[in-house]
């Protein structure tokens, strides 16, 4: 008897629902995706809430486990469609690091991220302390190109789960806030772009700067290049 497949409930305006989207191409998994319109308030429908009663997105039910947090799904998947075993080590010590860079991504640069991007939707973006923003997230940059002091990637020398986590956060406030004066974290990023995976990133990306532009009445500076190149969601 077939297993039934994962179901994501998603909507790929969210960076942390684009960085599972980009796991599932890579791996090739089969999932049925379900979107829910965040931004016109379906998370909150009553039977999405019985699924979750969190009201975020990415939640994967599968069988009978139910995920509401993105770097869990992350695990789950490479955990059951990695065969390889490598984006989510076996090894303790490495298995740690990326734990780390997940509990980073989650406590320290989406956060940042989610209390910009929720400025803008409150508050309109004219009235918008965009330069303490902008401080708060190059710090997360000068963070993040220290771990690359010491690796080609985000947690050693091979790509894992944190660096599609960190990804597609981080493609977000490069929107506002380019990578210009960080070269170790601007190589990952290209890196990054060059894989094939990336291209579940771009959609969902471009989609977010078009509603955030039109919510906040303004425009990112980088938006003439960002289709090539959230909120919402741990």
């Amino acid at each position: 008897m077939s297993q039934p497949k994962p179901i994501l409930y998603y909507d790929d305006r969210s960076p942390p629902v684009r960085s599972c989207l980009m796991l599932i191409k890579l791996l090739d998994i089969d999932v049925e995706l379900r979107f829910v319109d965040l931004f016109k308030g379906e998370q909150f429908q009553k039977d999405f809430l019985a699924i979750n009663p969190q009201h975020s997105v990415p939640t994967l039910v599968h069988d009978d486990l139910v995920l509401t947090d993105s770097h869990a799904i992350l695990i789950h998947l490479a955990e059951k469609f990695d065969e390889g075993g490598s984006l989510w080590p076996k090894e303790y010590v490495p298995r740690m690091k990326v734990l780390n860079l997940l509990l980073f991504e989650c406590s320290f640069l989406f956060r940042r991220d989610s209390d910009f991007m929720s400025a803008i939707v409150r508050q309109g973006f004219a009235h918008v302390d965009v330069a303490h923003h902008e401080r708060k997230l190059t710090e997360a940059y000068g963070i993040m190109e220290g771990y690359l002091e010491k690796s080609n990637y985000m947690a050693g020398e091979q790509l894992t789960l944190a660096d599609f986590s960190l990804v597609t956060t981080l493609s977000t406030v490069n929107l506002m806030f380019p990578l210009t004066r960080f070269p170790r974290l601007q190589h990952w990023f290209t890196a990054m772009q060059q894989l094939d995976a990336y291209e579940a990133n771009c959609s969902g990306l471009e989609k977010l700067r078009q509603t955030m532009e039109a919510i906040g009445n303004f425009q990112f500076p980088s938006s003439s290049s960002s289709s090539s190149v959230g909120e919402v969601g741990p």
